[in-house]
């Protein structure tokens, strides 16, 4: 009877690992929009034209000073070229 008990018990915790490892975890840092999505907004790294433009935050890596157009889009400072 103790061996059924535990074996449940072994199942029960092995089921619970694999649903919590389903679930994605999502950067703290990272600006997460459905709008890049549709590239109804700003590019953050220039990966898509928004407006015919290509646009960057001003922290990304990409922004190598060609980006000199300055835009605010949701409150969130862009640069675009």
């Amino acid at each position: 009877m103790k061996t059924l008990k535990t074996a449940g018990i072994g199942v029960l915790v092995a089921g619970s690992l694999s649903v919590a490892t389903l679930v994605p975890a999502s950067p703290a840092s990272a600006h997460r929009n459905v709008c890049h999505l549709h590239h109804a907004c700003p590019s953050d790294h220039a990966t898509y034209r928004w407006h015919g433009r290509l646009c960057v935050k001003p922290s990304s890596p990409k922004n190598d000073g060609v980006f000199r157009k300055k835009v605010r889009y949701a409150g969130l400072p862009y640069l675009c070229k």
